[in-house]
């Protein structure tokens, strides 16, 4: 079993947060009315527009499921796009296959179902993020899409996402068809600090965190913002510095720790101080696991300021750490030692640095029979002996 488990601040702001937690500011919900709005008017063009990590890709994705309930709508990234690009993506996410990559029959097909589409349902959706970026074929192309009817409609309803400079794109060369339909356009404002807060603690709090005040207090909220000038994209670069920054100053406050579970049931967590740890089915073992695939001193865990070193004693069955049997590992932050139906998950484990002490003397060499049977006083003399040996 290989185990993973993403840090928390990637979950939060990094590239394995939840595409669907939204956390809307006033910025953004206007920018959706507006979108909703502009789409109903008679000229069905809107173009959304400002700096990178502002939210427009966003606010559309989120428009997306609304809009697909009643018409047929295609996303296509325009960075780089080229005709045949945009014509191949906007068929395919509109559901209409074609057996040729000729330019002029896929120009056929699209005009084709948009005028269909536009006699007896609702005019399908075509929206280019980041249409700024695309190719100058592909914006001619985009002209002539611009320029469909049918019957006095128009035949596609577009959405335009860009930086700032999107605004000036109908008064392109080649774009008179566009400028023609009058789009409706918006430009995103910032977060203000207040929004700041609430986007920081809200997406720490849906990764999992307890601590999000903690984290994002009001001075660095109020950095932050100050920081990113507000913009989301920039909030998370700088929200991952300081959510790593606080995870490393709790590990440093924190003794690492076995979570020992069996068939999927937390039966025992144990905390450890510096030293060496048995691991076995003995009743002296540190930490104790009843398993009868376990030795009665198994392995050993050796737990230094700087690494956390991991030891078979010469078991039956060997010791395995995420499905690799080791005779000696330094541990990694979630690896989990499996015995039998246990499982032994390690956690605040110190980063291993060049200075661990990896060619450690483990007690390798002892040997205690029956030592279930023994009666107490002879267990406690095998205690003692183990403490001796735990120290040299």
């Amino acid at each position: 079993m290989q185990v993973t488990d993403f840090s928390l601040s990637s979950k939060a702001f990094g590239e394995h947060a939840d595409p669907g937690l939204i956390v809307a500011c006033q910025s953004h919900q206007d920018a959706s009315r507006f979108l909703s709005s502009a789409l109903d008017q008679a000229n069905g063009i809107a173009l959304l527009h400002g700096p990178k990590g502002s939210g427009k890709t966003t606010i559309v994705k989120q428009q997306l499921a609304w809009y697909s309930r009643d018409a047929s709508v295609a996303l296509v990234e325009g960075n780089h796009l080229t005709p045949e690009g945009l014509l191949a993506e906007t068929l395919s996410q509109f559901g209409v296959r074609t057996a040729s990559e000729e330019q002029d029959v896929l120009m056929l097909r699209l005009n084709q179902f948009a005028t269909e589409q536009t006699r007896f349902t609702q005019s399908p959706i075509l929206i280019i993020d980041n249409a700024d970026r695309a190719t100058a074929s592909a914006l001619r192309l985009l002209n002539w899409l611009a320029a469909l009817e049918n019957r006095g409609n128009y035949a596609l309803r577009i959405i335009l996402t860009g930086d700032e400079g999107l605004s000036t794109l109908p008064r392109h060369d080649g774009m008179r068809a566009v400028a023609r339909r009058h789009p409706a356009m918006y430009s995103l404002n910032p977060l203000t600090e207040q929004e700041t807060m609430i986007y920081l603690r809200t997406r720490l709090i849906a990764a999992g965190s307890e601590n999000s005040e903690a984290v994002f207090t009001i001075d660095i909220c109020q950095r932050m913002h100050e920081l990113s000038c507000g913009w989301p994209g920039a909030l998370n670069e700088h929200a991952i510095e300081v959510v790593e920054h606080a995870m490393d100053e709790i590990a440093d406050t924190l003794l690492p720790r076995v979570i020992v579970t069996r068939d999927g049931e937390t039966v025992a967590e144990y905390e450890l101080a510096q030293g060496q740890h048995i691991i076995g089915r003995a009743r002296m073992a540190d930490i104790l696991i009843e398993d009868g695939h376990a030795s009665k001193l198994h392995a050993l865990l050796h737990v230094q300021a700087n690494a956390v070193i991991l030891a078979d004693l010469n078991s039956t069955n060997g010791t395995t750490v995420n499905s690799r049997i080791v005779t000696t590992t330094v541990l990694k932050e979630n690896d989990v030692i499996m015995l039998g139906r246990h499982r032994l998950k390690i956690e605040y484990v110190p980063a291993p640095t060049a200075e661990a002490d990896i060619p450690f003397n483990p007690i390798a060499t002892v040997t205690l029979q029956d030592l279930d049977d023994l009666d107490d006083r002879d267990e406690l003399r095998a205690k003692r002996m183990l403490t001796l040996l735990k120290q040299r």
